[in-house]
């Protein structure tokens, strides 16, 4: 859930290679595992991602001194994430936006897959059809009024309008039900969500 975000980070703040962020990226994961930060770390002390971002710079800072040493993998062990394959960050973002930008973006992917798997185990996967063309890809130049999806899908206005309604706020669930497992309590949730999305109606 963090590669991107990271990554984003790293590549933003430092303005370092494809590369070069890419290595940094997972030796900063890889010394989160290997030093046991994680068995020390404590929702009560905070947001996970307000750490991460903190940690971040004094790793980096810690790395350059010593990458600039070492040839490019020399001591370091690499491994593959496919998370960042092909990925940049907006060349307008600071490297905070960059970081909440991406974070957001890995929470709304989980939630979604998440509905989508839903959709699949009770048989309604044009439920999961709709609400993606209507609210997430939507494709240029198609009509997606309530009244084009009926047709398209054979339904009534009155049920695309319902479904796109219970879909909206099935989705903000599980975001919420996303966030829940990063922070200490409900109320951080709802805090965390309104900082990455704003004010989520259904």
């Amino acid at each position: 859930m963090y590669w991107r975000p990271v990554y984003a980070y790293v590549r933003r703040k430092w303005g370092l290679s494809n590369e070069e962020a890419k290595d940094l990226t997972q030796e900063f994961f890889l010394a989160l595992v290997d030093r046991n930060v994680l068995r020390r770390l404590s929702p009560e002390r905070g947001r996970f991602r307000s750490y991460v971002m903190a940690a971040l710079d004094n790793f980096v800072r810690l790395q350059h001194r010593s990458r600039s040493c070492r040839k490019r993998g020399g001591s370091v062990r690499h491994y593959s994430f496919e998370a960042g394959e092909g990925f940049e960050p907006a060349a307008s973002a600071t490297p905070e936006q960059a970081f909440l930008q991406e974070w957001a973006g890995s929470i709304l992917e989980r939630a979604l897959a998440a509905f989508e798997q839903e959709c699949r185990a009770s048989g309604t996967e044009s439920t999961c059809e709709i609400f993606v063309l209507h609210e997430v890809q939507r494709p240029p130049d198609v009509d997606l009024s309530y009244e084009a999806l009926a047709r398209k899908f054979g339904q009534s206005v009155t049920d695309v309008r319902n479904l796109l309604y219970r879909a909206r706020r099935r989705l903000r669930e599980l975001v919420l039900k996303e966030i829940r497992e990063t922070v200490a309590s409900q109320e951080e949730a709802q805090d965390e969500m309104k900082d990455l999305f704003g004010q989520i109606n259904p």
